[in-house]
């Protein structure tokens, strides 16, 4: 059973390769949803240890809202999106006038942009890796868990990877009107689905 943390160089090459088309892709479908022009440096496609993850998100206490969708289809796993206050507030301005005091108590109209905000860029990944692989790829309904980052990093780990094993994180920075403001997305497949991601792509275990 393939594990990230066994990955040779030529297969986590191949995932950040798409982890980099994903990412790009995720930028221009925020770009269409915002109705504005985004740019995007090259992401950081890292494979990364829980407290390596937790130091990346601002350290354990750092309270941010973690995107939930869930990977199924010929692929399970789970994508996981981690949203800062500030990138909270950008996108939720872009709709309407808004001050963000606190990222932890959103309101229902609040919480509804940033699920559609999930629901599009997790969209945008799962089409690419569905075009790389010809596999059948869907996604679920965004679950919001507003949290510490200690906790909510857990969710994947808990899920689909085993203790002491590590995780996809896209490291993305994105420029709206000027302003360099920072995102993170966690890809977690079951071991299965990634010997069967590699097998599509040609890439031997």
């Amino acid at each position: 059973m393939v594990a990230y943390e066994n990955l040779n160089d030529l297969q986590l090459d191949v995932m950040r390769e798409i982890g980099n088309i994903g990412a790009g892709n995720a930028c221009t479908a925020l770009s269409v949803l915002l109705g504005t022009t985004i740019d995007m440096s090259v992401p950081r496609i890292q494979l990364l240890g829980y407290e390596t993850t937790t130091e990346l998100l601002g350290g354990e206490d750092n309270i941010v809202i973690g995107l939930k969708v869930e990977v199924n289809g010929d692929l399970d796993g789970l994508m996981l999106h981690v949203v800062e206050k500030r990138f909270a507030e950008r996108i939720i301005n872009t709709f309407y006038a808004k001050e963000i005091d606190n990222i932890a108590n959103l309101d229902e109209m609040d919480s509804s942009v940033l699920n559609e905000m999930a629901n599009i860029t997790s969209g945008a990944y799962a089409n690419s890796i569905a075009t790389l692989t010809s596999l059948f790829v869907n996604i679920g309904t965004p679950n919001q868990i507003p949290g510490k980052v200690s906790e909510i990093i857990k969710l994947p780990l808990n899920e689909f990877v085993k203790p002491g094993e590590k995780v996809l994180v896209v490291d993305e920075e994105f420029t709206i009107d000027d302003e360099h403001i920072s995102s993170n997305m966690i890809l977690a497949l079951e071991s299965e689905s990634l010997e069967k991601l590699f097998s599509r792509l040609g890439v031997q275990l």
